[in-house]
Parts: C-alpha cells; sequence; structure tokens
C-alpha cells in the first residue's frame, strides 16, 4: 500500500508559506505500509488511534484478519479517525506544532494534506456525499465553523461568532449542520452555504448526532441530576424550523454519554458512567426496551456501529490497556480487534 503526500489545490489562504514548507518536509519523512485490509471480509474495516499523549498513530484493522496496517507517520500525534460513507476516504487529524486535516484515499492509497491551521481537539464531520468536510479552525480569528471542497480545496467559512463552537454531525441529506457554541445554551443548525442558523433548544446541550433518516436528533444535556440523553424531532413536518419536541431516552441516577445511532435509526447505543465503571447500553427512539450490553466491571466506551448495524466496536479496560473490541447488536459474542500494549481509542466503523 503506498503511503504518500500528493498535492491538493488547498485552500492556501489559510496556510501561510513559511509554514507550509517544515509541513511538507515533515511529511516526507513518512513510512511505507504494505498490505490493505479494506473490503476484503465479511465486516468492514475498523479505524482507530493507537499511542499516547506524546506519540499516536492512525490505523486499520479488519476483524478476522492478522494484522493492522498503519497510515501515519511513526511521529504522529494523530486523532480522530472518521470513515466518509461506504469507506470511501479516512479522514484525520495530525497535531504537532501545527495541527493538520489528512485524508486517506482508499482506492489510489495516498494520504493528502488537506488543511491546515485547524482545531485538533474536535474531529473532523464528513458530508454525507463524501465531497465535503467540515471543521473548526481560528484562521479568521476566532474559533469558526469551515467547510473545505475534496475536489478542489476551496474553504468556505460558515459561522463568524466570536466564541467557539463544536461541530456534532452533518444531516443525512446535507442540508444542515448541528452544532453548538460556547458561551450560550442550546443546539444550533447552520446550512452548508453559510446561510438560515436555526436555533433547536435552550437547554445545556451537547454532542448533537443525526438520525439515519435525518428525522431525529440524538444528544446529552445537562441537568440538575447529570447528563442524560435526549432525541429531538420535529412534530409538524419534517422542516427542523417548524416547532420541535423533546424526549428524554436514558435519563437515570447516573451519567449518560456518547448516544450513537444504529444504521437502521431505531436503537441508540450509549455509555453509562457508574461509580466505579461505564458499560454500554442500546435503548429504543422513544426510551423503551433499554438494553445493557457489557458488564466487564471495568471501563467500557465510545460505541459505534457497523455500517449494517449488526456489530458495536467500542473501546474497554478489560485487557488493563484500553483495546478496541466489537460485539453483537445484543452483546453478544464480544471479541478484541487490537492486542496491542498501547492505548487503543477513538474506533470508526
Amino acid at each position: 500500500m503506498k503511503l504518500h503526500l500528493a498535492k491538493l489545490p488547498l485552500a492556501r489562504r489559510l496556510i501561510a508559506p513559511l509554514r507550509t514548507v517544515p509541513i511538507v518536509a515533515a511529511l516526507g519523512l513518512w513510512l511505507t505500509a504494505t498490505g490493505c485490509f479494506l473490503g476484503g471480509g465479511d465486516l468492514p474495516s475498523v479505524a482507530y488511534v493507537s499511542g499516547d499523549q506524546d506519540q499516536a498513530r492512525v490505523w486499520i484493522s479488519q476483524p478476522g484478519e492478522d494484522e493492522p496496517v498503519n497510515i501515519s507517520p511513526r511521529n504522529a500525534r494523530a486523532g480522530f479517525p472518521r470513515w466518509s460513507a461506504e469507506q470511501r476516504y479516512l479522514a484525520w487529524i495530525s497535531n504537532r506544532e501545527v495541527p493538520l486535516l489528512m485524508v486517506y484515499d482508499v482506492t489510489t492509497e495516498e494520504t493528502e494534506l488537506l488543511v491546515s491551521g485547524i482545531d485538533p481537539s474536535q474531529p473532523p464531520v464528513w458530508a454525507p456525499e463524501a465531497d465535503r468536510v467540515a471543521y473548526v479552525s481560528d484562521a479568521g480569528g476566532s474559533p469558526d465553523i469551515y467547510m473545505v471542497e475534496l475536489a478542489t480545496g476551496q474553504a468556505t467559512r460558515l459561522t463568524f461568532s466570536q466564541e467557539r463552537e463544536t461541530i456534532g454531525d452533518w444531516s443525512p441529506d446535507g442540508q444542515w449542520l448541528v452544532f453548538t457554541e460556547a458561551g450560550r445554551d442550546g443546539l444550533l443548525l447552520r446550512n452548508p452555504t453559510g446561510v438560515n442558523r436555526i436555533e433547536l433548544t435552550d437547554g445545556a446541550d451537547s454532542h448533537p448526532v443525526w438520525s439515519p433518516k435525518g428525522d431525529r436528533i440524538a444528544f446529552v444535556r445537562e441537568t440538575e441530576r447529570g447528563q442524560d440523553i435526549y432525541v429531538l424531532r420535529p412534530t409538524r413536518s419534517d422542516n427542523w424550523a417548524d416547532d420541535t419536541d423533546e424526549v428524554a431516552v436514558a435519563n437515570d441516577e447516573y451519567d449518560e454519554l456518547q448516544p450513537a445511532w444504529s444504521a437502521d435509526g431505531r436503537r441508540l447505543a450509549f455509555v453509562v458512567q457508574f461509580d466505579d465503571q461505564s458499560d454500554i447500553f442500546t435503548v429504543l427512539s422513544d426510551g423503551s426496551q433499554r438494553e445493557q450490553l457489557t458488564y466487564n466491571t471495568v471501563d467500557d466506551m465510545m460505541p459505534v456501529w457497523s455500517g449494517r448495524g449488526d456489530k458495536i466496536a467500542f473501546v474497554s479496560h478489560a485487557y488493563g490497556n484500553s483495546e478496541i473490541l466489537y460485539m453483537n447488536r445484543d452483546g453478544a459474542d464480544q471479541i478484541r480487534l487490537t492486542t496491542t500494549d498501547q492505548m487503543d481509542s477513538h474506533p470508526d466503523w
């Protein structure tokens, strides 16, 4: 598998010329990996990060295969790998002197520098057609949301607030980005053209995730009791500018975090943070049929569904340090995917 820096018509307005040369020189030191496990088995590939705060690399592993593939340099500080639709591309962040948004092309087996100077604390967010990526950057003087076109490298600034914004998700029809803004409560919508800002909620809300059909948004709300998971939907039409209602689908005495939709949009996987451990649960989108999937007496977290919705990958400390496991949607057959002595995290399927 070839691995090199290919030239894109980048939005060079976001990259200072004096900073571009050392970036490219550093990327030229990357190693070449061999073998590729994408699309070769019954299950899709899982991308994840392995390492620590000083050095972390992005790996791709296909369940059932022997060896994962590294697509980042040996001295990387990589984070937040995110697959595009149908695993056509894999975006990830390289966070050294200058944080970079990188994209790995599965077809060409090339890794490209897409944008420099991004916010390394936030994962990239793919458009449903895999032609654009949203990210946060302070290139305009404040931490705002931008969108970059893969074909042209053209970057568009979508928000103009002086407060830091956090991207949640892109709607499945490509019409909206849902996000939050520091200093104010509630979820916000913004059209990718940079117009039509809509205020959805007014609670202490975060981590919004769109359902696969685009008819609901799951999110986390901070209440007096702790953090609970809610589901939001329009009440009279499919227009998010109309009235909406909210349903608490997970609201017991413990904090509930990290909602993730199943492929059919019927169930949510999420994490319950108990006093001495965290476990993974699922629940129907109306709050019924709550099921506990893991009982490992350690921290299990970061659930992510496979594309078919029959498996869930997650991070577990069942083997000491954090490893990536996957299981059936009912919690059965928990299988260890990674067997390293590093900290493995942030799986994406």
